[in-house]
């Protein structure tokens, strides 16, 4: 009886470290990564994408970064906030565009990402997160290429997306 007890303690735990990887499996991203590298190999690797963020507080931003030859090699960011004497309206709150040479040098701005990079890490990083506690989105809006791909605490109120957002691939 003592064997078996300790037989079947062990084999629990043998069970609860071979968890499953957690991993959002979804034919959408599959055929969303398919149609990717479809578009790849038809533009050359070169191409362009539209990346936006927006508050519940008015501020927005966009920024349009261009790939040449499977590297980043610019980006155009503008943000916008609410007017403060009239929220109705919005004035722009930052406008700058970086080249090859100047590449990811504003400070407090992640480094651009290749969609290549993006997918890997919507693979790899956002959709893998806890479903119990999170909840996890991925759509296919542009032409059929990834354009919301992350994650949502389920604990939490305001601006907690964490992922990506595309408006635009275009070559």
């Amino acid at each position: 009886m003592k064997y078996w007890m300790a037989f079947t303690v062990s084999l629990l735990f043998l069970i609860q470290s071979c968890k499953k990887e957690r991993f959002y499996s979804s034919d959408a991203f599959y055929r969303s990564y398919k149609t990717w590298l479809d578009f790849k190999a038809a533009s050359n690797n070169s191409y362009m994408y539209t990346q936006t963020w927006s508050s519940w507080t008015g501020f927005s931003s966009s920024m349009v970064v261009q790939v040449n030859n499977g590297k980043v090699t610019g980006r155009t960011y503008k943000s916008m906030i609410p007017d403060e004497q009239d929220r109705t309206k919005i004035k722009l709150y930052a406008e700058w565009t970086e080249t090859n040479e100047t590449l990811n040098t504003h400070k407090g701005y992640d480094a651009s990402l290749t969609l290549d990079e993006i997918y890997d890490k919507a693979k790899h990083v956002w959709l893998r997160m806890d479903k119990d506690e999170n909840l996890i989105f991925f759509e296919a809006k542009n032409g059929g290429m990834i354009s919301t791909c992350g994650y949502f605490p389920k604990n939490c109120a305001d601006d907690c997306f964490t992922g990506v957002t595309i408006t635009e691939i275009k070559n």
